[in-house]
């Protein structure tokens, strides 16, 4: 069992963000000890490194606790899961190729400032040049 800091230290969430996901349902029922003080379980934290890789693939929090709730309805929610899993890896796969983009232009731009560091005659030179010499390879 672990205490709320504990966890929060497990999963690199403030115990407020813990707090936050019980609040929404987003955890089962977190069992207190007598004190009434959280005591979190291996699967609780299991539970929360899972929210945690949703929340990182941009699932909203309202898809989550959907998710969530079928989940602890068993099995005969399995269908609507697999579903909704299927949609968010088409959103996943759709943000990492926008991720690719990014990172594509973002590489071509660093290896174009470093050309361009190479040569200080480029240090006078107005964005308009810039942007037509980054866009068109024109000098």
């Amino acid at each position: 069992m672990y205490s709320a800091k504990e966890t929060a230290k497990l999963t690199g969430l403030s115990t407020a963000t813990l707090r936050y996901y019980e609040k929404e349902k987003l955890l089962p029922p977190i069992a207190r000890n007598s004190q009434k003080y959280r005591q979190y379980t291996d699967e609780d934290i299991e539970w929360i490194k899972m929210i945690q890789c949703m929340r990182m693939a941009n699932i909203p929090i309202h898809s989550i606790k959907e998710y969530v709730s079928l989940l602890i309805l068993g099995g005969e929610t399995l269908e609507q899961r697999f579903t909704m899993v299927q949609n968010h890896m088409e959103n996943i796969k759709k943000q990492m190729a926008n991720f690719q983009n990014a990172f594509d232009l973002t590489q071509k731009k660093l290896l174009f400032y470093e050309k361009l560091l190479e040569d200080s005659s480029h240090k006078n030179m107005s964005y308009r040049e810039e942007w037509k010499l980054f866009n068109h390879g024109e000098n």
